[in-house]
């Protein structure tokens, strides 16, 4: 299983590994590994980054110099360490214990305690490292899975899910703390649904998580929580946004933004085409196959391309941008400014040529600015290329200060004139470069 538990028994005389084994393998998630030789059980820490470690005081080493250098080793992870005695006084527990050890037991304990004791301690290490809201494993937990399942190559072939709930952070901000809690633990409970005791289910931050499968079962999970995820988030906002279709921010008193409802983006990324020599490669990929995935409207998923590198192919295609502006002044200024910055950017000063030159050259981003007499028109060629190409970013300029109006035509953006530069340089920056 993808999410199995690992303990790793240390004994020089090989003697105990049989006894210790039956009483921790009484729970089928657990795996045991054992050594009989503390240089090898280092390699073993580093590479499987157990949870717990069981060390028997039989070694010609002294168990407070390996209890410290186990615990002076840096890693993803700090592992329990329990350790066993011949000698029990109480002067060698408070040695062995202020030396790094989290449990110290002598050799004659009972087999049932011993159990209910090392379950205890990895019980406890679970909710330690689980988030407040959600209950799922924090980040280096996920990474040590990750990490570990690689190395030990538990299933034939692994799926990384990189999944983001996108638009989140903007939800909480109007909705609250309370109900964007409610709207995770609902995700939460979605993607539950989904995969079963042999998948893991991790979160690295507040609002991205991490589906470890099989690739067999990957986009079958992906098109279910697309759908449903879509299906159930309308009822996380108010009669007028549901209404409306989408939020509207306000920056200041002027400046209007749309912002989409939330939805997932995932990114798959299997072994089954790509060698992966650490944890962190294979997150890198998965990372940037949702990215592609979150350029898109709506919920939307992408399956890994063998040696894709979704990072690069996003910073050749986010770079060109349309200027509709009728000064001339303005134009050239915009033009020449964002060409500086490493856009590429093409400039009309009539409303009728931008769908032509938007269907020969696919820009990125489109300004345009409307004039109150033909503010109509230049509102439906709005609302055109948002139906048409949605990935196509619109940012509308206008002495016309109803946001709503022009927000409903589908523009991202409504920056009224006259506008500070730099502001509108850094609106287009921010959308181009997916921080928002």
């Amino acid at each position: 299983m993808l999410s199995e538990q690992i303990i790793l028994i240390l004994d020089s005389r090989k003697l105990e590994f049989s006894h210790y084994r039956n009483i921790v393998e009484q729970d089928s998630n657990i795996q045991v590994i054992t050594s009989d030789d503390t240089e090898k059980a280092v390699e073993i820490i580093e590479k499987y980054e157990p949870d717990l470690i069981l060390a028997y005081d039989n070694f010609n080493k002294n168990i407070t110099e390996i209890c410290t250098e186990i615990r002076n080793r840096k890693s993803l992870y700090r592992p329990i360490l329990v350790v066993l005695s011949n000698e029990s006084s109480l002067e060698k527990k408070l040695e062995v214990i202020k030396a790094g050890a989290d449990d110290f037991h002598g050799i004659n304990v009972n087999n049932e305690e011993l159990s209910l004791r090392l379950f205890a301690h990895l019980r406890r290490n679970i909710e330690a490292l689980s988030d407040t809201v959600t209950k799922l494993p924090v980040a280096n937990t996920v990474y040590k899975i990750i990490k570990r399942n690689l190395e030990l190559k538990t299933t034939k072939f692994m799926t990384i899910m990189y999944i983001d709930v996108d638009n989140y952070i903007s939800y909480k901000e109007i909705y609250g703390y309370i109900a964007a809690e409610k709207l995770i633990q609902t995700f939460i409970a979605i993607v539950k649904t989904s995969i079963n005791e042999n998948d893991f289910l991790g979160q690295i931050s507040e609002n991205s998580f991490i589906i470890l499968t099989t690739p067999e079962k990957a986009e079958k999970i992906a098109m279910f929580l697309s759908y449903s995820f879509d299906s159930v988030a309308p009822k996380f906002y108010s009669n007028e946004d549901a209404e409306r279709g989408y939020l509207l921010l306000t920056g200041d008193d002027k400046i209007g933004r749309r912002m989409p409802f939330v939805s997932v983006s995932i990114g798959i990324a299997s072994n089954r085409y790509n060698s992966f020599s650490n944890y962190q490669e294979a997150l890198n990929l998965s990372r940037s196959v949702q990215r592609l995935a979150k350029s898109k409207p709506g919920s939307y998923w992408v399956n890994d391309i063998p040696k894709l590198s979704g990072e690069k192919v996003i910073k050749q295609i986010q770079n060109k941008i349309l200027i509709a502006e009728k000064d001339a002044a303005l134009a050239y200024l915009l033009s020449t400014t964002l060409e500086m910055q490493g856009y590429k950017v093409e400039t009309v000063n009539n409303i009728d040529e931008i769908l032509d030159i938007i269907e020969k050259n696919k820009p990125n981003l489109v300004l345009i600015d409307i004039t109150e007499e033909n503010s109509l028109d230049e509102l439906a060629v709005s609302s055109f290329i948002k139906g048409e190409y949605p990935n196509i970013k619109v940012i509308v300029s206008t002495v016309n200060r109803n946001k709503e109006k022009i927000l409903d035509s589908g523009a991202d953006l409504y920056i009224p004139k006259p506008y500070e530069l730099m502001t509108l340089f850094n609106w287009i920056d921010r959308f181009l470069n997916d921080e928002i």
